[in-house]
């Protein structure tokens, strides 16, 4: 009995060693196949026309092509430092937001923007700005505001958010990131009894870790790029980092003060503005959509405008599954459901 004991686990480490030899070789041999015959790059570039690389996103009178497996996308910059549309005089329309806004992965005739200022034929401005949080882009509307002394009618800020979710990208994290920052910075927060838990570190959980560790992943393996490249959303859809109460609570806190921000100017410049809610595609694949709507909703002046809605059908096909920003068609929605909800009425709602 022992014999046999013995000789059945010898066996069973044997094969679990065989099983293990031969999934290493299978991927080793698929990696191999994949970079002959499938090359793919990890990331983007900025490039000029002729492919110089390119350091400043915002240089004045630019015009540059942003570069993926996914896209090659011509991109100008106004002489004022924006992204077009633009305005020589006093704009009708400010966009503000985050890489979305800016229109990641797409011409310039395909951002939202362009295309809702083209067919109501309205002088707009698209301030839109990649990595930056509500605050941020905030401070940039001042920041222009006041430089070119523009009174707009209406400004509208697309926040791009998934409050299940802790991932880069999220303005939630953004905002949470700047405001813990800064508040760790400040020496009455320090001497108070919150001051430790800003600036302790957050629990990583492994899911989070396992996202993180995606960027080497994809920076060494071409296999790993080819199934993203391929199933993307649904891999996003699975590998949720949940940011937990705590890390929620002050990323609404941050949330809560920006917006706040936004309302006091308008009030003292005199325009009116919406807030729309942008989801990543694992926001509507889950269906929690209407989770994040509710937290927004929360700390908002006003009503949210959500626009899930629009890629219920067949969200996979409304953004580049490699990048995980929208594509044309997910860019085109937005502008055509933006165009029909104003359709009709005074675009110039100043807040009363």
């Amino acid at each position: 009995m022992v014999a046999h004991r013995h000789r059945f686990h010898k066996e069973l480490r044997y094969s679990i060693l065989l099983l293990i030899l031969s999934c290493t070789v299978s991927l080793l041999v698929a990696e191999v196949v994949a970079r002959i015959f499938f090359p793919i790059s990890d990331g983007r570039d900025n490039v000029t026309i002729d492919g110089t690389p390119v350091k400043e996103w915002f240089e004045p009178g630019t015009v540059y092509r942003q570069v993926s497996n996914e896209y090659d996308a011509v991109t100008t910059i106004t002489d004022k430092g924006h992204r077009v549309p633009g305005v020589d005089g006093n704009p009708d329309v400010i966009f503000i937001g985050d890489s979305f806004t800016y229109g990641y992965g797409l011409r310039d005739d395909e951002t939202f923007s362009r295309i809702y200022c083209q067919q109501l034929q309205l002088a707009c401005v698209n301030l839109g700005m990649p990595g930056s949080g509500t605050l941020k882009q905030v401070e940039r509307l001042e920041q222009y505001i006041t430089q070119w002394h523009w009174k707009p009618k209406q400004v509208k800020l697309f926040f791009f958010g998934m409050s299940g979710s802790f991932s880069a990208g999220n303005d939630f994290v953004d905002n949470y990131d700047r405001y813990t920052r800064e508040h760790a910075a400040q020496a009455d927060v320090q001497r108070s009894g919150d001051a430790q838990a800003l600036r302790a570190e957050p629990t990583v959980g492994l899911t989070e870790r396992i996202i993180a560790l995606q960027t080497s992943v994809l920076g060494h393996s071409t296999l790993m790029r080819l199934v993203k490249y391929y199933w993307g959303p649904m891999l996003k859809s699975l590998l949720v980092a949940d940011p937990g109460n705590e890390r929620m609570a002050t990323a609404l806190q941050a949330t809560l003060e920006s917006l706040a921000r936004l309302d006091e100017l308008s009030r003292r410049v005199g325009f009116g503005y919406h807030i729309y809610l942008l989801v990543p595609v694992q926001d509507i694949i889950r269906g929690t959509y209407g989770e994040t709507l509710e937290k927004l909703n929360s700390v908002s002046p006003k009503p949210v405008i959500p626009t899930a809605q629009l890629f219920l059908d067949s969200p996979q096909n409304y953004y580049y599954a490699f990048d995980g920003h929208f594509n044309a068609e997910g860019s085109r929605r937005v502008a055509q459901f933006l165009v029909s909800s104003e359709s009709g009425l005074l675009i110039d709602d100043r807040r009363k």
